[in-house]
Formats: C-alpha cells, structure tokens, sequence
C-alpha cells in the first residue's frame, strides 16, 4: 500500500511499516503496516526485534512552523 494512503488509513497515530518499494533515494514509496498505535513506545518496542527496511512515522498534523514538540518517556 501506497505511504500515503496508509497514513490517510491510520490518522493521528504512530506508524511501523515495513518498506516493499522505495525511490531512487531510498524514501519510502509503498510497504506493509507491522504496528499503527497511538503509542509511540509501543512502536519503538516492537522495532527493536526487527531487522528488515523499517520506516517509522507519524501520521498527524506537524508543528507549525516556530513551535517545537518534546517526547518524555
């Protein structure tokens, strides 16, 4: 599935793909959902068995621009 239908698919949540088609960049194109959850914890939990192309993101609205996000864990 397309990135970015999978984000439209999975709004406001943290997202762990496994990338089938990257471009001539390496940037990922399409890839298959392992984990979405709205814990970001969760997703870096479960990478860490993992060794194949992951890509980790998040689905909801950015920052705008002149403000900053901090995570505490």
């Amino acid at each position: 599935m397309e990135i970015k239908k999978i984000k439209r698919k999975y709004k406001n949540e943290w997202l762990l793909i496994k990338v089938t088609v990257a471009d001539e960049k390496d940037q990922p194109i399409e890839g298959q959902v392992i984990l979405h959850s709205k814990n970001r914890d969760e997703i870096y939990e479960a990478q860490k068995n993992l060794k194949d192309y992951l890509y980790v993101t998040y689905s909801g609205e950015m920052p705008k621009k002149g403000f900053a996000v901090a995570f505490y864990g």
